[in-house]
């Protein structure tokens, strides 16, 4: 494979550990896009609550999620029917529920079937739950990153306190708690570490050591190909 090839960088983990910052910033460094699959699930999710739906509409629901048109600006930001997805999407609504709006097949089948699509268009940062197993089980670069429960309820918190959202830090340890559970046990793509990835424990790194880390390993394969 030459270094000017496309490629992907699958950034997996569990909920809270940083997966989209970090994800977004190791494209920065890259050079490259940065695909928040997270914020496509919530963004189904906010339109599925917008519309009064229940998580046991699966039909309703996914027509939801096929509805929706994912794409990148000129700044190479995801963008959900013309437009940038807003705070909205990491209300505490919708992180208790992306869970189960999202684990129904036609919602999974719909979005994997949009992020396979956008990661064909450059090389970039594709982040999730499943993306090194399912989404893009061929990526070149793998990584699964994880936390202490503690320490990713405090980012959380702190994220949502700096977007004006109300946090209250044990019901955010409580949900990221049942995200994992749900998360790792569903039928459905459930959240595993795929084989060949990197696992990252982010809870004593700070944001800028655990960005280096991917980025440097990234780095030092795309340059031995070019020797």
């Amino acid at each position: 494979m030459r270094a000017s090839a496309t490629y992907v960088v699958a950034l997996d983990g569990i909920s809270g550990s940083g997966k989209s910052s970090t994800a977004r910033q190791v494209a920065r460094e890259l050079g490259i896009l940065h695909l928040d699959t997270g914020a496509m699930y919530r963004s189904v999710t906010w339109a599925a609550i917008q519309a009064g739906l229940k998580p046991d509409q699966a039909d309703a629901v996914t027509q939801v999620a096929k509805a929706q048109d994912f794409g990148f600006d000129a700044h190479n930001h995801l963008i959900v029917n013309g437009h940038v997805p807003g705070p909205e999407i990491r209300s505490a609504e919708v992180s208790a529920g992306v869970s189960d709006y999202c684990q129904i097949p036609g919602v999974r089948q719909a979005l994997v079937a949009a992020q396979r699509y956008l990661g064909t268009l450059k090389s970039c940062v594709v982040e999730g739950r499943d993306i090194g197993t399912v989404v893009f089980p061929q990526a070149r670069f793998k990584f699964f990153m994880t936390a202490r429960p503690e320490v990713r309820a405090k980012r959380r918190h702190g994220e949502m306190l700096a977007m004006g959202l109300s946090a209250d830090f044990q019901e955010i340890l409580k949900n990221l708690s049942e995200r994992d559970e749900k998360d790792q046990g569903r039928a459905l793509s459930p959240l595993i570490k795929a084989a060949d990835a990197v696992e990252i424990d982010t809870s004593d790194l700070t944001f800028d050591e655990q960005v280096a880390k991917i980025a440097s390993l990234v780095r030092q394969a795309l340059n031995s190909d070019s020797r």
